[in-house]
């Protein structure tokens, strides 16, 4: 019995490990239509439709203050087992969604940036890169963290590979 058991985790271990190897790494990432978000998140939707969608109640915690307030109040879900970190300019309930930071996990985290590019521009058709404010740039492939403007949006995500991904408004990124 114990044997049976044990054979039936091992086979849905391996399928769980399978099915997750063949998703790609951005897989929940939404995008158009003027909206930016992931998973059912989208941004601009207020704290009481976030708390909806997740089911929890959000416990917010003073954040960042520099990017225009868009972290001004940060909160962590968890979303199919990823850690999402969610900005808010205020702590109130009406507070409108302006940041969600992705933190990758498993495979994903070993997802070259190549990869990640492409994809990235597979899901959002017409997503461009916009090089950082340096002398000189570095190229699109040289940037370790590359930000890719949203078409018809103000929203933009930045990549970085090894860690995560940053959806947020684009003045939030000066």
């Amino acid at each position: 019995m114990i044997r049976w058991g044990l054979g039936i985790a091992g086979t849905l271990l391996a399928g769980s490990l399978l099915a997750q190897a063949s998703e790609t790494p951005l897989a929940e990432l939404e995008a158009g239509a003027g909206k930016a978000g992931w998973d059912g998140l989208a941004l601009g939707m207020s704290s009481v439709q976030v708390e909806r969608r997740t089911g929890i109640t959000l416990a917010m915690q003073p954040g960042s203050s520099s990017g225009g307030g868009c972290r001004t109040y940060m909160v962590t879900v968890e979303r199919n087992t990823l850690s999402l970190s969610l900005g808010f300019p205020s702590s109130k309930p009406g507070a409108k969604l302006l940041s969600i930071y992705v933190r990758f996990e498993g495979y994903q985290i070993t997802a070259k940036q190549e990869a990640l590019v492409r994809e990235l521009k597979e899901r959002i058709p017409g997503a461009s890169y916009r090089p950082p404010k340096l002398a000189p740039p570095p190229s699109e492939a040289a940037d370790p963290a590359p930000v890719y403007l949203i078409p018809d949006s103000d929203y933009a995500a930045r990549l970085v590979p090894g860690d995560g991904l940053w959806i947020t408004l684009r003045s939030c990124l000066d």
